[in-house]
């Protein structure tokens, strides 16, 4: 017995045609803003060991202040100090603020604070008062004083 050739195959299922719908995304600024956002925080979190292995090697970190200060070197913008004393470890943050500026005499306010994981460190703030010689640039302590500027 001999079967023909459409036999041999069975038919084929008929299928409905597939549509596809192409649905266009609205892009929303703010998602955009926000994904940007949260990508700078991870970068952050990313850079905190290079912050702690700076700390570890050099001892401190400071952000210097710019413009003509006395002592600009007791004086920086912000400063991290790794504090590793016998009775005392942990961080001292020192920030200074510039009060009462006028073309011979600068107050600068330093506020200095500290976390510490071993031994106790209160907050201080001290006030130093410079008065500038007009003729030869040059700036004298006046005054000092364990309180705020005033």
């Amino acid at each position: 017995m001999t079967l023909n050739q459409t036999e041999q195959t069975p038919p084929s299922p008929s299928y409905p045609p597939i549509e596809y719908v192409f649905v266009e995304r609205k892009r929303r600024p703010l998602r955009r803003i926000g994904c940007i956002l949260l990508l700078m925080v991870w970068f952050l979190i990313l850079l905190i060991p290079l912050f702690f292995f700076i700390l570890a090697t050099q001892q401190e970190i400071t952000i210097a202040r710019a413009g003509d200060i006395p002592d600009s070197h007791q004086h920086p913008l912000f400063q991290v100090q790794l504090v590793m004393e016998e009775d005392y470890r942990g961080l001292r943050f020192v920030t200074t603020s510039i009060h009462d500026k006028t073309d011979e005499i600068m107050c600068v306010q330093t506020n200095v604070s500290y976390i510490l994981w071993e031994g106790n460190g209160e907050p201080a703030t001290f006030c130093r008062c410079y008065e500038q010689d007009l003729t030869a640039s040059m700036w004298t302590l006046l005054d000092q004083t364990l309180e705020t500027c005033k």
